[in-house]
């Protein structure tokens, strides 16, 4: 009996110990002293570590709640963390049978804040349907954290919004639209992991509320598809991927969801694009799981077994339920993605154009009824400036050409005098169209372009011709030709210019032509007889700019069309003709005879015909800095022609009856050259007498020179040698040795004695000019001037010995002659 007494009161004074413990820490959570306060929550925590049986974990909840509650509006930021922590243990512990609230507080501290959210979220996942009651409260305190300025309050709001929608989807559904602004807000938000959140958030929103949602949502969505993270934009395509496979009403909105995913299939990232092939396929195969009972989907599965017979062969083509979504939904996105083709800003242009293509590829032989409102749109795009917006509508047209009939957009397209078939198109179905198609490619408004990016379309429509019809092109090589060189000779893109080039040569190959020389051969004429009125050509005029491309891309076209290019060149290098297209002519003309042989770079027959029509009227002299640069390009193109010829005359690739021909030209233009040498002009000058050079060089092979010619040049070219420029005195003195080389056997000394004295006068006075270099050219170029009258130059050293400097180079020329009359 003592023993149970004693027992007795060891249990009444151990409740008697705990109920003092409790009331210890409800006095210490009361006090007015900071440090009483956290121990007494320190107290708290450390009971509630010890493994306690659930009654004990109440009966101390029951104590000390009133008192938690309080410290949660603690002015103390480590009290109220520390309440916070308390209860949440408290929430875990506890069964969910008791009602939890405090009074409104503004908490300052953002962590405190975030584990308020946190706690907010465990009594979510905890007391589920026992917070019915509070539905409205739960939404009016998740709107506001959404709101919250530390971002971690913000991702913990997302989730805390998710784990509502799930777990209480039955109040959910009347609260989410309250949700989907302030989620909305956040699709902006500097850091990715909140975008990331809310877009998952806005997920689970629309799965779990009111779908209806989805017309305010799809818009910020798709504009999240432009982010410059990969993540952000993984998670749009994963949501999007979602609804189309869990949505319960997804049927009814697949052309807002659709966007959303398809424009995955070309993201710039791998892992982005095959998440969504993944999830477009899976979401195809489960359309075809649902309709299994459909009576049309039925007979395509029985009985369109087989891959379509002209189809893309890079392409995996898409099964049966994603072409059959696409085909319902486009009707629908057409006019849409027909208006982004033009938006103003770039990267929402490309996307419409990915898009466009993507559902082109779906929707196969459907696009038939919408062609009509695509081309127009599409007319446009080829024209942007983005060259990403053009590759993929030229990838949409390919695809187009694929699944449309040629007979049918042709029909659409040629009127519009816009676009050009693709390379989509089968060979079967495109040949009949193809004279039509060439005739109206060949026209002069639709190949004669400027704009670079039309220039790519004109040539890639080409290419595709070539490439489906390949040897067929035959029928249509002169128009392939034509066009392709129109956009040769137009062009200022290097990228057009080359294609242009591998274009021609693929087309003289289908034509089997050793080379492409062939090819101009062949077709040559018939692009010179697209040509209209060519006295009124100006440089900038576009048949202008095909007749100079062909001087510089075909090396002989001279050689076999002068007959019909002598009467082109003579009226746009008359006087009356464009001044700068003159000046770019004789340019080109210069470097055309500098490429090779002239006997077979031009016509021989019509060659003194074209210095005298072409090059002569150009030489004589008027003023103006214009007609100064047009005298320079003629008299240039002059000494390249004469210094091919007498190459070619050396080599005896030219006839005495060429000579004949040209001689009588030749006696027309050294009067004007003799005229030039005096040109203000320096160029001018060295040019002219470089010309009368070569002409001496040329007429002394076959003839010699009259006394009167003779007297008429070299005092202009001793004049020379006084030239303030050193290549003109250089160039004077060569063409005053050649002149005199050039005289015949007959000519009389004794009577010309006096031309000579002023010859040998003059020019040894350079035996003393201050650049010995030049000393070193006079001396040898007078031991060959000696051959004319050896005599008189010795008698004249001889005599003015003594008035020169240079004694050694006079002793040496003495000598010189000496030893020829001793030979003579």
């Amino acid at each position: 009996m003592a023993i149970i007494t004693l027992t007795y009161e060891i249990i009444i004074m151990s409740v008697e110990t705990v109920n003092n413990e409790f009331t210890r820490i409800c006095v210490m959570l009361q006090s007015e002293v900071k440090k009483r306060r956290i121990q007494g929550l320190k107290e708290i925590f450390k009971l509630l570590e010890l493994e306690q049986s659930e009654k004990q974990i109440l009966k101390l909840w029951n104590i000390v709640n009133k008192y938690l509650l309080r410290i949660l509006n603690d002015f103390v930021e480590e009290c109220r963390d520390r309440a916070l922590e308390i209860m949440k243990l408290f929430i875990v512990n506890l069964i969910p049978d008791d009602k939890l609230g405090s009074s409104e507080q503004i908490e300052t501290s953002e962590e405190v804040r975030l584990k308020c959210v946190i706690l907010l979220k465990i009594i979510i996942l905890k007391y589920d349907n026992l917070l019915a009651l509070y539905i409205a409260d739960l939404t009016k305190i998740l709107v506001q954290t959404l709101a919250d300025n530390y971002p971690l309050v913000k991702k913990e709001s997302c989730d805390c919004i998710s784990e509502f929608a799930k777990n209480l989807s039955r109040y959910f559904y009347t609260q989410s639209q309250n949700f989907v602004k302030p989620i909305l807000s956040n699709f902006k938000h500097q850091h990715y992991k909140i975008r990331i959140a809310s877009i998952k958030t806005i997920g689970d929103l629309i799965q779990y509320g009111n779908s209806k949602s989805i017309e305010e949502v799809t818009t910020p969505m798709a504009e999240r598809l432009f982010d410059q993270n990969g993540l952000v934009r993984k998670a749009v395509i994963e949501v999007a991927g979602f609804w189309l496979l869990n949505l319960k009403d997804r049927y009814n909105w697949w052309h807002k969801i659709l966007p959303l995913l398809l424009t995955g299939l070309h993201d710039e990232l791998e892992e982005i694009r095959q998440k969504a092939t993944d999830l477009w396929d899976a979401v195809g195969k489960l359309y075809i799981e649902e309709n299994q009972n459909d009576e049309k989907l039925k007979n395509k599965l029985d009985f369109l077994t087989e891959d379509h017979r002209h189809y893309p062969n890079y392409l995996t083509r898409p099964n049966l339920g994603c072409r059959t979504i696409a085909q319902q939904c486009f009707s629908k996105l057409i006019n849409g993605i027909s208006l982004e083709l033009g938006d103003w800003i770039a990267d929402i242009r490309v996307r419409s154009a990915q898009l466009l293509c993507v559902f082109i590829l779906n929707i196969e032989e459907d696009v038939i009824q919408h062609i009509g409102k695509l081309l127009p749109p599409m007319y446009r795009a080829c024209n942007d400036d983005d060259n990403r917006v053009v590759e993929n509508i030229e990838r949409t047209a390919e695809y187009i050409g694929y699944f449309v009939p040629p007979k049918i957009y042709c029909h659409l397209i040629i009127p519009t005098l816009e676009d050009t078939p693709s390379v989509g198109s089968e060979h079967c179905t495109l040949l009949p169209l193809l004279e039509d198609i060439g005739k109206f490619l060949q026209q002069p408004h639709i190949r004669q372009s400027k704009k670079g990016a039309y220039q790519k379309q004109i040539l890639s429509c080409c290419s595709s011709i070539i490439a489906v019809c390949k040897e067929d092109c035959k029928l249509i090589s002169k128009e392939l030709f034509v066009i392709i060189f129109t956009v040769l000779s137009m062009t200022q893109e290097n990228s057009v210019n080359l294609k242009a080039q591998e274009l021609l040569n693929i087309l003289a190959n289908i034509n089997s032509f050793d080379n492409v020389e062939e090819l101009y051969y062949k077709y040559i004429e018939q692009l010179f007889s697209t040509f209209s009125d060519y006295k009124s050509w100006s440089i900038h005029d576009p048949e202008a700019q095909i007749f100079c491309a062909c001087l510089v891309y075909i090396k002989q076209i001279l050689a076999y069309n002068m007959d019909i290019i002598l009467p082109i060149l003579k009226e746009i290098t008359a006087n009356k003709a464009d001044p700068e297209l003159r000046l770019k002519l004789f340019i080109l003309l210069s470097e055309y005879f500098d490429r090779g042989s002239v006997s077979k770079i031009i016509d021989l027959k019509f060659s003194n015909q074209f210095l005298e029509d072409c090059i002569f009227p150009q030489l004589i002299w008027s003023a103006g800095r214009t007609a100064e640069a047009i005298r320079t390009a003629a008299v240039s193109c002059l000494c390249s022609f004469l210094n091919k010829y007498e190459k070619d005359f050396i080599m005896k690739k030219i006839t005495n009856d060429d000579e004949e021909n040209i001689c009588s030209t030749f006696d027309k233009i050294i009067p004007v050259l003799i005229s030039l040498a005096d040109d203000n002009s320096r160029k001018n000058r060295f040019y002219s007498l470089q010309a009368i050079y070569l002409i001496m060089c040329i007429r002394k092979e076959f003839d010699y020179l009259g006394e009167v010619c003779i007297h008429k040049i070299y005092p202009v070219l001793l004049k020379r040698l006084d030239d303030g420029c050193d290549d003109v005195r250089l160039i004077a003195l060569e063409a005053l040795t050649e002149v005199w080389s050039a005289i015949s056997k007959d000519y009389d000394l004794q009577f010309n004695k006096g031309h000579v004295d002023i010859l040998y006068t003059t020019v040894i006075i350079y035996l003393d000019d201050p650049e010995e270099e030049f000393q070193n050219i006079v001396l040898g170029k007078l031991k060959e001037l000696a051959k004319v009258h050896p005599e008189l130059l010795h008698q004249k050293l001889q005599k003015c010995k003594t008035n020169f400097r240079n004694q050694k180079d006079i002793d040496i020329l003495i000598e010189h002659c000496q030893s020829f009359l001793i030979n003579k």
